[in-house]
């Protein structure tokens, strides 16, 4: 099914990607950083 996909759609899910897992390493590396606070936000 990703055969189907054009190159336009195919580089702007990678791109899609790649800034998902920015985002995630961020979060990571702000949760080791200043800790988990006590709220709702922060719960997993």
């Amino acid at each position: 099914m990703a055969q189907d996909k054009n190159f336009m759609a195919r580089a702007f899910d990678a791109l899609l990607a790649g800034r998902q897992r920015q985002a995630e390493r961020y979060v990571e590396r702000f949760e080791r950083e200043f800790g988990k606070m006590n709220s709702k936000l922060t719960k997993r």
